[in-house]
């Protein structure tokens, strides 16, 4: 009956901690896709360097593939003015040409920045060194839509972190009340072992390693749980992917693993310990 019981009360504490740590995945999930859709919207961000009239095409080609060189630059699109005429003609359904006799457009290079740079400061220091470019006549880019973007995710950012942090907690007490209680159950084991003169060495191992496997596979778990919801979000929403890379995946997979093994190894560690300070008549009143 006792095995029976013990058997129960592991795999409680397997279904548990895998519970907590697919909590505290996803939690770690929305952090990074924050994060990285912040990033995307930043690279979305771009300014627009408008060409002088005078400048002739193989010297704006020259400065596109001299800007594309700096490290604050990702990509640089060239619009060429016989374009946005004909982006205009079928906006308008008018021909600007049939009534001015020219084409009144201005040529102009798209820059996404790197996103470290899409603020308000960097924005500036970037336009004033453009404009020391003799083909480059004027920079235009959206000032209240940056400031907007980079304030609200300054405090989404915040938000989460605080989160994340109030969930580790939680997380961590969880699961170490959880191993406690495993362990509480076998006090008396541990008092019996410590009687016959076995080192606390030897009597806190099989306990560290039964809960580091209940951490691994635990971890693992939540894992292949998370990843399953991962994969049905990318089949609903394709367009997910541009948000959930690779690395991020991987490192929030780290992550719960991590964790788990931190907190069911700790926790193994303090609670044996705990027990083992105690006189043998104290374990009967806890």
């Amino acid at each position: 009956m006792s095995k029976k019981i013990f058997k129960i009360q592991t795999f409680s504490v397997y279904i548990s901690t895998t519970l907590v740590l697919l909590l505290f995945g996803t939690m770690c999930m929305l952090f990074v896709t924050a994060h990285s859709l912040s990033d995307h919207v930043r690279q979305n961000l771009s300014v627009s360097a408008i060409i002088d009239n005078k400048t002739k095409e193989a010297d704006i080609l020259k400065t596109k593939k001299l800007l594309e060189k700096r490290k604050y630059i990702t990509k640089v699109l060239y619009i060429s003015k016989e374009q946005v005429l004909e982006e205009q003609k079928k906006e308008l359904g008018t021909d600007p040409v049939e009534f001015l006799g020219y084409n009144p457009y201005e040529a102009s290079l798209e820059i996404s920045v790197v996103p470290e740079y899409a603020n308000l400061d960097s924005l500036a220091r970037i336009e004033k060194e453009l404009l020391t470019l003799k083909e480059i006549d004027e920079v235009i880019y959206h000032k209240e839509l940056v400031s907007t973007i980079n304030n609200n995710i300054h405090k989404m950012s915040i938000a989460l972190l605080v989160l994340l942090g109030l969930l580790t907690l939680i997380s961590w007490s969880l699961i170490g009340n959880m191993v406690r209680l495993s362990i509480y159950s076998q006090r008396f084991l541990l008092h019996t072992m410590k009687l016959v003169g076995a080192t606390w060495g030897f009597i806190r191992r099989p306990f560290i390693v039964r809960n580091m496997y209940i951490g691994l596979f635990s971890g693992i778990l939540a894992n292949i749980i998370l990843g399953v919801g991962v994969y049905f979000i990318i089949q609903r929403e394709p367009g997910a992917i541009t948000v959930l890379s690779a690395e991020s995946l991987i490192a929030v997979a780290c992550a719960v693993i991590l964790f788990g093994l931190t907190i069911t190894i700790l926790c193994a560690y303090t609670s044996v310990n705990r027990f083992l300070r105690m006189r043998g008549n104290d374990l009967y009143f806890i």
